[in-house]
Protein backbone atom coordinates (compact mmCIF):
# COMPACT_ATOMS: atom_id res chain seq x y z
CA UNK A 1 0.00 0.00 0.00
CA UNK A 2 1.81 3.54 -0.98
CA UNK A 3 1.90 5.96 1.71
CA UNK A 4 -0.50 8.36 -0.12
CA UNK A 5 -3.69 6.00 0.88
CA UNK A 6 -3.19 6.53 4.40
CA UNK A 7 -5.55 8.73 5.81
CA UNK A 8 -3.86 11.19 8.05
CA UNK A 9 -1.14 12.04 4.61
CA UNK A 10 -5.07 12.31 3.04
CA UNK A 11 -5.58 15.08 5.53
CA UNK A 12 -2.31 16.89 5.48
CA UNK A 13 -2.82 17.07 1.89
CA UNK A 14 -6.35 18.71 1.78
CA UNK A 15 -4.84 21.28 4.47
CA UNK A 16 -2.20 21.60 2.22
CA UNK A 17 -4.27 22.33 -0.93
CA UNK A 18 -6.41 24.98 0.72
CA UNK A 19 -3.22 26.99 1.98
CA UNK A 20 -0.75 26.45 -1.19
CA UNK A 21 -3.48 27.78 -4.14
CA UNK A 22 -1.94 31.14 -4.71
CA UNK A 23 1.26 28.99 -6.30
CA UNK A 24 4.92 29.98 -6.62
CA UNK A 25 5.85 33.72 -6.61
CA UNK A 26 8.65 32.79 -9.02
CA UNK A 27 8.03 33.32 -12.78
CA UNK A 28 9.76 29.83 -13.73
CA UNK A 29 9.84 27.75 -10.53
CA UNK A 30 11.24 23.99 -10.52
CA UNK A 31 8.73 21.54 -10.90
CA UNK A 32 8.59 18.54 -8.68
CA UNK A 33 6.22 15.63 -8.53
CA UNK A 34 4.24 14.82 -5.34
CA UNK A 35 5.71 11.50 -4.03
CA UNK A 36 3.27 11.06 -0.84
CA UNK A 37 0.03 12.05 -2.97
CA UNK A 38 -0.34 15.14 -0.41
CA UNK A 39 -2.20 16.97 -3.51
CA UNK A 40 -5.38 16.30 -5.07
CA UNK A 41 -5.13 14.06 -8.35
CA UNK A 42 -7.02 15.30 -11.27
CA UNK A 43 -7.86 11.62 -12.23
CA UNK A 44 -6.70 7.71 -11.15
CA UNK A 45 -3.27 7.26 -12.45
CA UNK A 46 -2.69 11.00 -13.34
CA UNK A 47 -0.02 12.83 -11.41
CA UNK A 48 -0.14 16.35 -10.59
CA UNK A 49 2.81 18.62 -11.08
CA UNK A 50 3.86 20.71 -7.33
CA UNK A 51 6.36 23.29 -7.33
CA UNK A 52 9.33 22.89 -5.53
CA UNK A 53 7.78 24.81 -2.85
CA UNK A 54 4.82 23.24 -2.50
CA UNK A 55 7.26 19.77 -2.38
CA UNK A 56 8.96 21.68 1.09
CA UNK A 57 6.01 22.67 2.45
CA UNK A 58 4.63 18.70 2.40
CA UNK A 59 7.60 17.54 4.06
CA UNK A 60 7.48 19.77 6.57
CA UNK A 61 3.95 18.74 7.25
CA UNK A 62 4.84 15.18 7.21
CA UNK A 63 7.46 15.93 9.91
CA UNK A 64 5.12 16.96 12.18
CA UNK A 65 3.06 14.36 11.39
CA UNK A 66 5.95 11.61 12.10
CA UNK A 67 5.91 11.57 15.99
CA UNK A 68 2.02 10.32 16.14
CA UNK A 69 2.23 7.63 12.94
CA UNK A 70 2.69 3.76 14.28
CA UNK A 71 5.67 2.20 13.47
CA UNK A 72 4.54 0.95 10.39
CA UNK A 73 3.81 3.67 8.86
CA UNK A 74 7.23 5.63 10.12
CA UNK A 75 9.36 3.36 8.41
CA UNK A 76 7.67 3.31 5.28
CA UNK A 77 7.85 6.94 5.10
CA UNK A 78 11.33 7.26 5.77
CA UNK A 79 11.94 4.53 2.81
CA UNK A 80 9.83 6.51 0.56
CA UNK A 81 11.88 9.61 1.36
CA UNK A 82 15.32 7.87 1.53
CA UNK A 83 14.73 7.03 -1.79
CA UNK A 84 13.53 10.28 -3.03
CA UNK A 85 16.84 11.97 -1.37
CA UNK A 86 19.24 9.62 -2.56
CA UNK A 87 18.46 11.07 -5.79
CA UNK A 88 17.86 14.63 -5.11
CA UNK A 89 20.17 17.32 -6.43
CA UNK A 90 19.00 20.57 -4.92
CA UNK A 91 21.00 21.42 -1.36
CA UNK A 92 18.07 23.07 -0.38
CA UNK A 93 15.70 20.00 -0.76
CA UNK A 94 17.82 17.62 0.61
CA UNK A 95 18.27 19.77 3.65
CA UNK A 96 14.72 19.90 4.04
CA UNK A 97 14.38 15.99 3.48
CA UNK A 98 17.01 15.19 6.07
CA UNK A 99 15.32 18.15 8.89
CA UNK A 100 12.18 15.51 8.31
CA UNK A 101 13.94 12.48 8.36
CA UNK A 102 15.03 13.65 12.14
CA UNK A 103 11.91 13.36 13.03
CA UNK A 104 11.52 9.96 12.51
CA UNK A 105 12.83 7.36 14.95
CA UNK A 106 13.63 4.43 12.53
CA UNK A 107 16.66 2.72 11.72
CA UNK A 108 16.24 3.92 7.72
CA UNK A 109 16.24 7.43 8.71
CA UNK A 110 19.60 7.16 11.20
CA UNK A 111 21.29 5.85 8.25
CA UNK A 112 20.30 8.66 6.21
CA UNK A 113 21.10 11.23 8.63
CA UNK A 114 24.57 9.43 9.13
CA UNK A 115 25.11 9.48 5.36
CA UNK A 116 24.07 13.39 5.04
CA UNK A 117 26.93 14.30 7.33
CA UNK A 118 29.29 13.25 3.86
CA UNK A 119 27.12 14.99 2.11
CA UNK A 120 29.50 16.97 -0.93
CA UNK A 121 27.73 20.31 0.02
CA UNK A 122 28.70 21.91 3.62
CA UNK A 123 25.45 23.56 3.97
CA UNK A 124 23.87 20.54 3.75
CA UNK A 125 25.97 18.90 6.35
CA UNK A 126 25.40 21.73 8.71
CA UNK A 127 21.46 21.02 8.16
CA UNK A 128 22.38 17.64 9.30
CA UNK A 129 24.05 18.38 12.43
CA UNK A 130 21.27 20.48 13.39
CA UNK A 131 19.11 17.52 12.35
CA UNK A 132 21.07 15.24 14.84
CA UNK A 133 20.96 17.67 17.58
CA UNK A 134 16.99 17.58 17.28
CA UNK A 135 17.03 13.72 17.39
CA UNK A 136 18.94 13.46 20.20
CA UNK A 137 20.31 10.34 22.21
CA UNK A 138 23.65 8.97 22.64
CA UNK A 139 24.01 8.38 18.92
CA UNK A 140 23.37 12.15 18.26
CA UNK A 141 26.27 12.59 20.87
CA UNK A 142 28.53 10.16 18.47
CA UNK A 143 27.95 11.44 15.54
CA UNK A 144 28.33 15.34 16.03
CA UNK A 145 31.49 14.26 18.37
CA UNK A 146 32.93 12.66 15.27
CA UNK A 147 32.06 15.60 13.11
CA UNK A 148 33.55 17.95 15.24
CA UNK A 149 37.03 15.89 14.58
CA UNK A 150 36.62 15.09 11.19
CA UNK A 151 34.73 17.15 9.22
CA UNK A 152 37.19 19.99 7.18
CA UNK A 153 34.65 22.80 6.75
CA UNK A 154 34.55 25.07 10.01
CA UNK A 155 30.65 26.06 9.07
CA UNK A 156 30.23 22.39 9.74
CA UNK A 157 32.21 21.87 13.00
CA UNK A 158 30.69 24.88 14.54
CA UNK A 159 27.55 23.40 13.82
CA UNK A 160 28.17 20.23 15.51
CA UNK A 161 29.43 22.09 18.43
CA UNK A 162 26.63 23.73 18.67
CA UNK A 163 24.39 20.48 18.54
CA UNK A 164 26.65 19.15 21.35
CA UNK A 165 26.06 21.75 23.33
CA UNK A 166 22.01 21.49 23.03
CA UNK A 167 22.11 17.87 23.55
CA UNK A 168 23.29 18.66 26.82
CA UNK A 169 24.97 15.33 27.38
CA UNK A 170 28.26 15.10 29.79
CA UNK A 171 29.35 13.15 27.38
CA UNK A 172 29.87 15.10 24.97
CA UNK A 173 32.49 17.53 27.04
CA UNK A 174 35.81 15.29 25.49
CA UNK A 175 35.08 16.40 21.96
CA UNK A 176 34.61 19.24 23.32
CA UNK A 177 37.66 19.82 25.03
CA UNK A 178 39.82 18.67 21.84
CA UNK A 179 37.89 21.51 20.13
CA UNK A 180 39.58 23.71 22.21
CA UNK A 181 43.12 22.83 21.10
CA UNK A 182 41.90 24.38 17.43
CA UNK A 183 43.92 27.48 16.39
CA UNK A 184 40.45 28.81 15.04
CA UNK A 185 39.07 31.12 17.87
CA UNK A 186 35.37 30.79 16.77
CA UNK A 187 35.04 27.12 17.26
CA UNK A 188 37.40 27.40 20.60
CA UNK A 189 34.28 30.08 21.39
CA UNK A 190 31.84 27.59 20.26
CA UNK A 191 33.36 24.90 22.12
CA UNK A 192 33.46 26.84 25.33
CA UNK A 193 29.60 27.40 24.67
CA UNK A 194 28.42 24.18 24.65
CA UNK A 195 30.79 23.05 27.47
CA UNK A 196 28.77 25.79 29.83
CA UNK A 197 25.32 24.68 28.28
CA UNK A 198 25.99 21.39 29.45
CA UNK A 199 28.71 21.49 32.84
CA UNK A 200 26.44 25.04 34.34
CA UNK A 201 30.29 26.00 34.96
CA UNK A 202 31.39 29.33 34.18
CA UNK A 203 35.43 29.36 33.88
CA UNK A 204 37.15 32.62 32.66
CA UNK A 205 40.00 31.29 30.52
CA UNK A 206 40.54 28.60 28.01
CA UNK A 207 43.02 27.37 29.83
CA UNK A 208 40.95 26.51 32.61
CA UNK A 209 37.87 25.24 30.47
CA UNK A 210 40.34 23.03 29.28
CA UNK A 211 41.51 21.43 32.62
CA UNK A 212 38.06 20.80 33.09
CA UNK A 213 37.32 18.70 30.22
CA UNK A 214 40.56 17.04 31.36
CA UNK A 215 38.73 16.06 34.20
CA UNK A 216 39.71 18.33 37.21
CA UNK A 217 36.96 19.15 39.48
CA UNK A 218 38.23 22.60 40.42
CA UNK A 219 35.63 25.36 40.52
CA UNK A 220 36.13 28.44 38.79
CA UNK A 221 38.12 31.49 40.46
CA UNK A 222 36.66 34.12 42.15
CA UNK A 223 37.19 37.49 41.47
CA UNK A 224 39.35 37.23 44.94
CA UNK A 225 41.38 34.74 43.83
CA UNK A 226 42.53 36.58 40.43
CA UNK A 227 42.89 39.28 42.28
CA UNK A 228 45.54 38.14 44.84
CA UNK A 229 47.26 36.24 41.46
CA UNK A 230 47.82 39.90 40.52
CA UNK A 231 49.38 40.98 43.13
Amino acid sequence: MHLRRAKFVLAIGWCLLASSGGGCATSKPAKWYDPFGLFAKEKEGERKVVTQDEWIKAIRQLAKAAPKLPPEQQEQASRELAQFLAKEREPITRGHMLRTLAAFPTKTAERMLQAGLRDVDQDVRVVCCDAWARRGGPEAVRVLSEVLSTDTDLDVRLAAARGLGELHDPQAIGALGLALDDDNPALQLRAIDSLRAISGKNYKTVQEWRSFAQGEKREPLTLTDRLRRLF
